[in-house]
């Protein structure tokens, strides 16, 4: 048996890939209500609206796995649809990482149809691949 010190159960949250410091702090928490604080971060941000449509993009940083990123991805659609915000597409992977650093990174893209068009079409690129 062994005990962390609270300090130690504590997340950055919200910071760059390249380690720069986050702009908040928060206790560690279960994927869902990470998942919720830093969508209403990016909501409030932009901000996002009802009726909206977006890609989200859901990036592990290097160790967090595939099997994390869509735990965060399901209750991206889910915590969206609440919102009144409709997921076009959820991207999950590893587009930006950092020496196999721990921790995800979300990022939302508002469509409009012109957006939308070029989505849509086909990519190939070293690290992007859409048919």
């Amino acid at each position: 048996i062994f005990t962390a010190p609270s300090s130690a159960l504590c997340l950055e949250g919200i910071k760059a890939a390249d380690g720069e410091a986050g702009i908040k702090k928060v206790p560690f928490e279960k994927a869902d209500i990470i998942a919720e604080t830093i969508l209403d971060l990016i909501i409030k941000d932009l901000p996002f609206n009802k009726g909206d449509e977006v890609v989200a993009v859901v990036n592990s940083y290097g160790a967090t796995t595939r099997m994390e990123l869509f735990i965060i991805a399901r209750k991206i659609d889910i915590y969206l649809k609440e919102k009144g915000i409709s997921s076009f597409s959820i991207e999950v992977g590893e587009f930006v990482t950092s020496q196999e650093m721990s921790g995800i990174s979300i990022s939302l893209i508002r469509l409009n149809q012109e957006m939308k068009k070029f989505y849509k079409m086909p990519a190939d690129r070293p690290a992007y691949k859409r048919v």
